[in-house]
């Protein structure tokens, strides 16, 4: 199971915090985008423009990125300040 952690608007937006999803073999970060999307339909504004960071296991990731069966993918918005 992929642990997935939201963050600030994505967690408003689907109402959840946390969530575990079971995905096949050879599993990218997109296609957990790609299952919140279709559980979570709030989340398809979230996503859209790809104005958003990832990380994998604590790490900066990039959307190909592959997943192993006990990663934690975090969503985080963009952060901004002065």
């Amino acid at each position: 199971m992929v642990r997935v952690k939201l963050f600030a608007w994505f967690r408003e937006k689907a109402g959840v915090a946390e969530v575990e999803l079971s995905l096949g073999r050879g599993a990218r970060v997109r296609d957990v985008v790609e299952e919140l999307k279709r559980r979570y339909p709030g989340l398809e504004e979230a996503f859209r423009g790809g104005n958003f960071f990832v990380s994998v296991n604590h790490e900066v990731a990039e959307l190909e990125q592959e997943l192993g069966e006990e990663d934690e993918v975090a969503f985080f918005p963009p952060v901004s300040g002065g």
